[in-house]
């Protein structure tokens, strides 16, 4: 960026992989229902989040810019969904609409940022457990999700090998 000569034009930051989420905060009332619902492990506490972002094409951070809230809360109720994600379902998710995450998520598109999926849907990731309760056996979560703030990070590759479960 333009040093510190006033006559120095500022530039755009340099491009580079994009993801932001948002932890949620309450994840222990999540845990408890998952528990109760016949989970024997799940994401800790500290890993439980939604994803808004994930470009692979590098992106100028600067033009993403940021969310209005630094604390999101989804309501309780609304339309809830257990389903398995990835090649083999294997990542029991909570499926949850809610427009601000994904008008954020098309906000970072509009600025460049690419996502390997057909749609956007938000979600968090419960377990990756193979032998958690049958899907649809289990009452999805109803209650509020709260969420922190979006956190940018660059993608990790590697971040299948770094999934721990609790029990």
């Amino acid at each position: 960026m333009g040093g510190d000569d006033p006559n120095t034009p500022v530039t755009d930051a340099a491009p580079r992989t994009l993801y932001v989420r948002r932890d949620v905060v309450n994840a222990a009332e999540i845990i408890a229902w998952a528990k109760g619902q016949g989970f024997k492990t799940t994401l800790p506490a500290d890993d439980m989040h939604v994803t808004i972002a994930f470009s692979r094409a590098p992106v100028d951070w600067m033009k993403v810019g940021q969310s209005w809230d630094e604390e999101h809360t989804v309501a309780a109720g609304g339309p809830r969904i257990m389903e398995g994600l990835g090649a083999n379902g294997e990542a029991k998710v909570l499926l949850f609409s809610n427009t601000e995450l994904q008008w954020r998520h098309e906000q970072m598109k509009r600025a460049g940022a690419s996502w390997d999926w057909p749609e956007y849907q938000p979600h968090i990731t419960i377990s990756y457990d193979p032998d958690a309760p049958a899907l649809d056996d289990i009452e999805p979560y109803a209650g509020r999700i709260v969420f922190g703030p979006e956190k940018f990070e660059e993608i990790d590759d590697e971040w299948r090998s770094k999934i721990k479960e609790d029990s």
